[in-house]
């Protein structure tokens, strides 16, 4: 289970790749300068840069689990940034338009 728990942990680590390009575009969202005033670009750009406190604190919260014995909560606690990496990518991709432009060609 610790060999899972880890190559969970390097997946969940490759999701840093793709986040550093994200973060980077994020503040894309304040070009107009009416954006600044409002709520949801800055909810936006939290939620962005909130994403390595989650992968840490899931990661530390599966290691704890593990040292109390219990390896499956720890497996479980692994797969936290992948999922939420996942739907953090499905959202994004159905708000931007993206995956529309696929369905129509």
């Amino acid at each position: 289970m610790r060999i899972l728990m880890i190559i969970l942990q390097i997946c969940g680590g490759l999701t840093f790749i793709p986040w550093f390009m994200i973060a980077g575009l994020s503040f894309m969202v304040f070009d107009r300068p009416s954006a600044i005033r409002k709520f949801l670009p800055w909810v936006f750009v939290f939620l962005i840069f909130s994403y390595p406190f989650v992968v840490g604190g899931s990661y530390w919260w599966a290691w704890s689990s593990v040292i109390n014995g219990d390896y499956k909560i720890g497996c479980l606690w692994s797969c936290v940034p992948i999922i939420v990496f996942i739907l953090g990518y499905i959202i994004i991709t159905q708000r931007t338009d993206l995956l529309n432009r696929y369905k129509k060609s």
